[in-house]
């Protein structure tokens, strides 16, 4: 029977839920995208990768981190702290390289090329970041789960970086949107592109955790933040479609009462009558 009062067991759960969430809305994204495929969908399918990845090593505890060897152990950490990294930064190119595919400004869509080159020079130093901080400690290696105590370097980069992040991706679409007619659809279309700040929210409270030295919370804060960010890098795609999914019923809806409506015209109601009597 399963310890819910077990960090382990708690994580566990935790990702199994939340990534059971965010592989659905991938995978209904890429069905939405068949056979007209960019960048953007590929970004987000190197996150939903490193997520299966990221499963892989948290599941490697159970049922008991004892059974494996230190050095094992010492890796499945390792795998869930740089996928921690990947999946975010993945998921916030795939956003970025939505805005650039339906961006009709040369301009703009070199500046967001240069900000794409930018996210990837960032995670990069975060992963590095990651391993300079964590190789100097050595107790944490030799704990029945480990896990490094990352410091106030790691909570502050992170922190800064994810709001400036989130920052651009919540600013960058506002010119393309400002020149929509429809206001509707503008309306719309900005407040799908601010979802982008509910990763932000979940990566306060991550960056909180690791301030205050939460252990297992740390693990189980920031796994939710990659389930989050891979949903989040899909809302765009997936709300869209329904939207037009939507507006064609209503389109097809409309129609069928232009029919209706010709078929109560004098010829139309003698064929009618015809029909009933």
């Amino acid at each position: 029977m399963l310890d819910a009062s077990n960090p382990l067991v708690i994580l566990k759960i935790t990702c199994a839920v939340c990534s059971t969430v965010a592989i659905a809305t991938t995978v209904h994204r890429l069905f939405i995208r068949r056979g007209r495929y960019w960048a953007d969908d590929a970004w987000a399918l190197v996150s939903m990768f490193a997520l299966f990845l990221q499963i892989a090593a948290v599941f490697m505890h159970l049922p008991n981190p004892t059974v494996l060897s230190r050095s094992t152990r010492i890796a499945a950490y390792y795998l869930m702290a740089v996928t921690f990294y990947i999946i975010i930064w993945t998921a916030r190119l795939s956003i970025l390289f939505s805005m650039i595919r339906v961006d009709p400004s040369e301009t703009r869509r070199r500046r967001l090329f240069c900000i794409a080159a930018l996210f990837i020079l960032v995670l990069a130093i975060l992963i590095a970041q990651l391993f300079w901080v964590c190789e100097p400690e050595l107790g944490w290696r030799d704990t029945r789960s480990p896990q490094c105590t990352l410091n106030k370097q790691v909570a502050i980069s992170q922190l800064v970086s994810d709001v400036i992040a989130d920052l651009i991706l919540i600013l960058a679409p506002l010119k393309l949107l400002a020149g929509l007619e429809d206001k509707c659809l503008r309306l719309r279309l900005m407040v799908i592109f601010s979802t982008c700040i509910v990763t932000t929210i979940v990566s306060l409270v991550h960056a909180a955790y690791i301030l205050t030295f939460g252990e297992a919370k740390v693990v189980i804060s920031a796994i939710v933040e990659d389930c989050v960010s891979l949903i989040v890098c899909n809302i765009p795609v997936v709300v869209t479609a329904a939207i037009r999914i939507r507006e064609e019923s209503q389109h097809s809806a409309a129609q069928k009462g232009q029919l209706t409506r010709r078929q109560l015209t004098p010829t139309g109601k003698s064929r009618r009558y015809g029909l009933t009597t």
